[in-house]
């Protein structure tokens, strides 16, 4: 594999030969993070055919607890889902990165699933999906590969600062250059391929937890790297990117919004993540009313820092790096017009 970023055209992509077996939009979370991940349940299955299933899985999740969503689920492609996967405390060991351990949980879902489901797009809990999933989920991934959009580091990692010197030996440490590397919160493969690339990943956290800064992320562009093809930057527009250009001022909706960072938008609603991305949130808070789900409650100082770290941007962006705040923009308008 190359990379490159795809370029073809989704048409001329759907040449490529058929994965066996059906698509399915697949999330994990716990119950602590039940309700902004089944939002994002809600968003995938207003996005997609009648003929797509979407699969919310549950660690540790008693089946007394999950009975109480029928009524959530009835009328959507929506399954919910327990899910038990022992390794996860163990490896839990090796987290470095400052989100819950249960990020980890990606990383066994293949298993999960059924025999005819042959390819899966996975979607972080803190997404939404604005636009339709269809044409994606139409297309056969890379037969030993994935397809994933470029992490926002994509856009500045060739500037100067004090922190390029750590994130330039962060991805020489995973045997990564700055054009391959990938954010994990969305990510569409082939079953065995998923298989493969999570159990080589599993490996080498365990073998190289000090090299894994972003835990699973890191990982994962360690055990895929060449075996990766590049979606467009719509399909997964993360906080970094919004930043620098916000797309509604052009007339450009991406397909998967997502919320890296906090504070969430349910959180805080503020710069750069509106109300208007709580609608889901507010969908599912209204269905799951009469349902016990735990309200997730961010550290009050992650919601400072971040806070904090977004003010910190705009500000520079504006007064002490005005030139990054455009060079930032062509290069997203790049990556948007792939």
């Amino acid at each position: 594999m190359s990379d490159l970023i795809v370029t073809l055209p989704f048409a001329q992509q759907n040449q490529r030969e058929k994965t066996s077996g059906k698509a399915a939009v697949v999330l994990v979370t716990d119950q602590n993070y039940f309700l902004p991940t089944f939002a994002t349940a809600l968003s995938a299955d207003a996005h997609t055919g009648g003929d797509i299933s979407i699969y919310l899985f549950v660690v540790n999740a008693k089946q007394a607890w999950l009975q109480q969503f029928g009524a959530a689920v009835s009328g959507t492609k929506i399954s919910i889902k327990a899910a038990s996967f022992p390794q996860l405390a163990e490896l839990s060991r090796f987290h470095r990165d400052v989100v819950p351990p249960i990020a980890l949980a990606r990383l066994w879902i293949g298993s999960l699933l059924e025999e005819d489901i042959g390819r899966l797009l996975y979607i972080d809990g803190d997404t939404m999906v604005d636009d339709e999933l269809d044409s994606l989920l139409a297309i056969s991934p890379p037969e030993h590969g994935l397809m994933a959009v470029p992490d926002f580091m994509r856009i500045y990692i060739d500037e100067l600062s004090l922190s390029k010197g750590k994130d330039i030996a962060h991805l020489t440490d995973l045997g990564c250059s700055p054009t391959a590397y990938f954010n994990s919160g969305v990510i569409y493969a082939s079953k065995n391929a998923w298989n493969s690339i999570a159990s080589s990943a599993i490996k080498f956290l365990r073998e190289h937890p000090d090299r894994c800064i972003a835990s699973d992320q890191s990982a994962l562009n360690h055990a895929a790297q060449g075996n990766v093809d590049f979606l467009p930057l719509r399909y997964n527009y993360q906080s970094e990117y919004m930043m620098a250009l916000d797309p509604r001022e052009l007339g450009f909706k991406p397909t998967i919004w997502h919320f890296v960072g906090a504070p969430k938008p349910w959180d805080a609603p503020g710069w750069p993540w509106d109300e208007y991305f709580n609608k889901f949130y507010r969908q599912a808070e209204s269905v799951l009313r009469n349902c016990s789900v735990t309200l997730p409650v961010p550290p009050k100082a992650q919601i400072v820092a971040g806070l904090s770290h977004r003010e910190r941007n705009r500000f520079r962006m504006k007064w002490v790096y005005p030139w990054r705040r455009y060079t930032r923009r062509r290069k997203i308008l790049s990556l948007l017009s792939q």
